[in-house]
């Protein structure tokens, strides 16, 4: 993919959930840490603050409406960003992207000291690590929904081993 279809795609994009996929798939290939250039992740730094504040602004604006059923958010791309850039750090671990959700599995035991660093927490019923913006005034409650039902709900994006993005959803 050309850095000018890289930064059309992050344009494209029509939800936050769409940017964060489209986001974690660009930085796999154009990340200097995994062999791409800094002036293009630069670049693509710039298209997506741009996209998740024109998003972000749209969904906010939504949920403002009468009988909404987003909520707004307070989450900025340079937080979602840095969870992205230190998980990419971490070797022996898949990252799946499920709505605006983070889950991280694999060899996350020998690794949770940086999970912990990163933000992440521990969630025992799925046997996982996930991340997710807390937003404030917004409750979570601990729900008997199945990675299977979380998946069909929200779509998934899942990142291997090997670090090559492969579509879920």
């Amino acid at each position: 993919m050309s850095i000018h279809e890289a930064l059309e795609a992050v344009r494209a994009c029509r939800s936050l959930s769409e940017l964060k996929a489209v986001y974690r798939r660009l930085v796999m290939e154009f990340h200097p840490d995994r062999g791409g250039d800094v002036r293009a992740m630069q670049e693509i730094n710039v298209a997506h603050d741009a996209a998740f504040n024109r998003l972000k602004d749209r969904q906010n604006e939504a949920a403002k409406q009468p009988g909404a059923t987003v909520r707004e958010t307070t989450e900025t791309p340079e937080e979602f960003r840095a969870v992205v850039d230190a998980l990419l750090k971490i070797d022996g671990i898949e990252i799946e992207l499920c709505g605006s959700w983070l889950w991280i599995s694999g060899d996350t035991y020998s690794h949770r000291a940086e999970l912990k660093a990163a933000g992440c927490r521990w969630s025992k019923s799925k046997a996982k690590w996930y991340w997710r913006h807390a937003e404030k005034g917004c409750r979570w409650s601990r729900g008997k929904a199945t990675m299977d039902h979380i998946r069909t709900k929200y779509g998934s994006h899942l990142i291997g081993d090997d670090r090559k993005a492969i579509s879920v959803a």
